[in-house]
């Protein structure tokens, strides 16, 4: 029996990171179960969420965690820390006395509750009303009317509501315009496309550096040329160098022995991560967290599927599938500009090469699309199990890179 636990980032109106929810599926014997939903969340709850630590998981910010109602009653919940668990109810549970008392000891004790997937037939008198801090609305399978009458009725009641599935700029900002708090979906990562003239001078500059860097005949003498003109990076490479993550004996002063010391592939990488860092003014950093467990993700599979040689390439692809949003130009364009292997242009296109199964993989496990995950795994020949701790071991590495390109 295996868990897969993935997360989805949950937003304020001002598009800060105010939590996650932890998305997970239990697989028995090939299939998903869902009447085993006790088992899975009890799993999740103890040996994932309490061995790899929430604070970890949700990077100190709110958990949002779904609870069956035999869980909700078996004091599972006292299991999480307060001060970063949403209990998340589902739409399901039957909402009689012994629920309700539990609810109130829940809050009592000060857990955050939530109630999932609000349906505008359910306004009626619920007991729950009166205890509830956040009501999940699910934006894709409401009407406009429906969410304007949503609206009105808890915003009596000083209950937050949150818009889920927002998965466009344009649903958000309705959402936000007609009183949602927070907002569940990828909408930030939908690029804004401008034109060629409102694209900052820097970023241009950036773009034109990671064309340098993605040329196959690329020594360490051009790179070293390349990063010798921008003293920024000459900055960070060298705190990179002489961080706790190499405990170095000894001080590395210059932008050649830096380089003798990483090599090629590793140096790429870290500056691909530098220029990430540059391109990511102005978006929200949640956006750069993706880029980078993509890429971890996707390095890792690289070993997985039979073609280690090829890690820096497939890292390099997760890194910069989300290079549209961050520039705000098609990627299209931006592909055609970069000289980077036909592979890597088909595979962030969507056609289903070996690098494209292993792109089409990340983007399921990212997104809790467990059929997906199991169709591609299938095709890479992945064994299953892997995948959690390919996933977390991700998460793990962002808190460890972020630090360097910031």
């Amino acid at each position: 029996m295996d868990i897969y636990l993935a997360r989805q980032p949950i937003f304020d109106r001002n598009v800060n990171l105010f939590g996650y929810e932890i998305l997970y599926r239990m697989r028995q014997e090939d299939c998903f179960c869902g009447h085993n939903g006790d088992k899975a969340s009890l799993s999740v709850i103890k040996n994932t969420l309490l061995v790899i630590g929430m604070e970890k998981i949700a990077e100190g910010k709110k958990a949002f965690v779904n609870f069956t109602r035999n869980l909700l009653l078996d004091n599972t919940a006292y299991l999480l820390p307060r001060d970063l668990a949403v209990i998340e109810i589902l739409e399901d549970i039957k909402i009689d006395h012994e629920v309700l008392q539990k609810c109130k000891e829940l809050k009592k004790r000060g857990y955050t509750l939530a109630l999932d997937d609000f349906v505008l037939n359910d306004i009626d008198d619920n007991p729950l009303f009166d205890i509830i801090d956040i009501v999940k609305v699910d934006y894709r399978d409401t009407t406009l009317e429906e969410r304007k009458k949503i609206v009105e009725f808890f915003e009596r009641r000083s209950i937050k509501l949150l818009a889920e599935k927002t998965e466009t700029m344009e649903e958000f900002e309705e959402a936000k315009g007609l009183g949602f708090s927070y907002f569940q979906g990828y909408f930030f990562s939908r690029p804004s496309i401008i034109s060629r003239k409102d694209i900052p001078v820097a970023k241009v500059s950036y773009l034109r550096i990671l064309q340098e860097l993605s040329k196959e005949d690329l020594s360490l003498e051009k790179l070293r040329e390349i990063l010798e003109r921008d003293p920024t990076l000459t900055y960070k490479l060298l705190k990179y160098i002489n961080s706790s993550f190499f405990s170095l004996r000894y001080e590395i002063t210059s932008i050649r022995h830096a380089l003798a010391l990483l090599g090629e592939n590793e140096i790429r990488k870290w500056a691909y991560l530098i220029i990430l860092g540059g391109l990511s003014e102005g978006v929200p950093t949640e956006l750069i967290k993706i880029s980078l467990i993509r890429a971890r993700f996707c390095e890792i599979l690289a070993d997985k599927i039979g073609v280690p040689e090829k890690r820096t390439e497939l890292f390099f692809m997760g890194l910069i599938s989300t290079t549209d949003a961050l520039v705000g130009r098609p990627m299209e364009e931006i592909l055609d500009e970069l000289p980077i292997t036909s592979k890597i242009k088909e595979a962030l296109l969507g056609k289903p090469n070996t690098y494209g199964m292993a792109y089409l993989l990340t983007l399921c496990y990212e997104r809790g699309d467990w059929e997906g995950v199991n169709e591609w795994s299938d095709k890479l020949g992945l064994n299953r199990e892997e995948l959690p701790g390919i996933y977390t071991s991700a998460i793990e590495n962002v808190s460890e890179i972020i630090g360097f390109i910031t």
